[in-house]
This record gives structure tokens, C-alpha cells and sequence, in this order.
């Protein structure tokens, strides 16, 4: 008899410990799926701020035009462009200005073209040099020409020390005394010119500067001899 009733106590506790593996086991299993939970909590509220809401808040950059390399990286525009911005309509490209600047670059060029060849057209009919009135002393218009380096219709280039002066038809070598100011000076006709309306003479800078002349204004002249 106490053989059996041994029997049944080693029974009876292998049943209660099979109850209580059962509920550790089941303890165990409801919180193991709440560990990856906990974790991810824990490392949100580690982390200072979660890239993609950040960039959500921000405001979209803008991107630089093709071809142009933009601002540097973190630093703002000078000039930002509005949000409401747009170009007025109708209004020309670049493209379109630049083309219209050089259809009336063109016109200008043509224009002074016909110009020049309109005063070089009209020597035929300027009055002959054997006409002008050689007696005595007269009052014109002269101005001043400082092409340096140019051509001279009577031969040679334009320098900055060198006396002389244009006129339409007076012949080269023709020697002219000009008086401006009390400063008289005689120089050679060595240029064609000025073709301007109003002027008669074109004195060098070198001359100008002889006779403390302006640079445009009446002047007296005499053929010389």
C-alpha cells in the first residue's frame, strides 16, 4: 500500500508540472510577438527625425535651367524666382530679340552705306576747286578727323603728329592757311572729305591742336601763295 500511494504523489506532481510548462510556454509565446513591436518604438523615438516626412516638409528645390550650373549646394539665390512667376503672354524668347537686334544691325549698315555712296555720288556736283573763291580771306566750317592708321585718299596713312587737312575737291598738296584764335598755320590738302552737310574742311589732329581749334566751328582760310 504505501508502495501505491507513492505511485500516485510522483503521478499527480508529473501532472502539475505538465500544467505549469504548459503555462510558461504559453507566456512565453503571447509576449515574444510583442518584442519586434517594442523594438521598432524604441527606435523611433531614438532617432532624430524620419528622411522621407523631412523631405516631404521641405519645399521643392527648384532645379538651375539645362546648361547653366546653379547655385552652390545649401546656399540660396540671389535672385529667387517667385512662385507666381510667368512670362508675360506674348512675350518674345531670346531668340526671337536677338534676331530682331541683328535684322536692324543690318538696316543700320545698309543705310550708312547708301549714305556714303549718295555724298560720293555727289563730288560730280560739288562746286569745282577752280570756282571757289581764292581772293582774300574766308569763314567756314571745318571739324576735326583723328582716323589714325587709315588711309589717306592723297597717299599715304593718317598719323598722330601729321599737319594737314581733307577737303572735297581742293587738289592734293594744295596749301591752305587756316587762323583761329590769332594762331595762324598753313597746311596741304591730304584728304577727301568731310561729308557731312555744312562743313568745308577737315582739319588733322595735329593741326587742331596747332590752332587750339575745338573741334568743329567757323574758321578763316585762305589759299596760301
Amino acid at each position: 500500500m504505501p508502495t501505491r500511494r507513492h505511485t500516485r504523489g510522483r503521478g499527480a506532481a508529473g501532472i502539475w508540472a505538465g500544467v505549469l510548462a504548459v503555462f510558461i510556454l504559453g507566456c512565453g509565446s503571447s509576449e515574444k510577438p510583442n518584442t519586434p513591436s517594442v523594438s521598432r518604438a524604441v527606435a523611433a523615438a531614438r532617432s532624430p527625425a524620419d528622411p522621407p516626412a523631412k523631405q516631404a516638409a521641405d519645399p521643392p528645390a527648384r532645379t538651375a535651367a539645362a546648361g547653366t550650373p546653379g547655385p552652390p549646394k545649401g546656399i540660396p539665390p540671389a535672385h529667387p524666382v517667385p512662385a507666381a512667376f510667368r512670362p508675360a503672354p506674348g512675350a518674345p524668347s531670346d531668340a526671337e530679340v536677338r534676331s530682331e537686334l541683328e535684322q536692324m544691325a543690318a538696316v543700320q549698315r545698309e543705310e550708312r552705306r547708301q549714305a556714303l555712296s549718295a555724298a560720293a555720288a555727289d563730288l560730280a556736283g560739288l562746286l569745282p576747286w577752280s570756282m571757289e573763291p581764292r581772293s582774300g580771306t574766308q569763314v567756314s566750317v571745318a571739324s576735326v578727323f583723328t582716323d589714325y592708321g587709315l588711309g589717306l585718299a592723297c597717299g599715304g596713312v593718317l598719323g598722330r603728329s601729321q599737319l594737314g587737312v581733307a577737303h572735297k575737291t581742293a587738289p592734293c598738296g594744295t596749301l591752305i592757311t587756316f587762323t583761329y584764335g590769332g594762331r595762324s598755320l598753313t597746311v596741304p590738302v591730304i584728304d577727301r572729305g568731310p561729308y557731312i552737310a555744312g562743313r568745308e574742311w577737315d582739319l588733322t589732329g595735329a593741326t587742331a591742336a596747332a590752332l587750339g581749334f575745338p573741334g568743329l566751328g567757323p574758321i578763316q582760310w585762305s589759299v596760301a601763295g
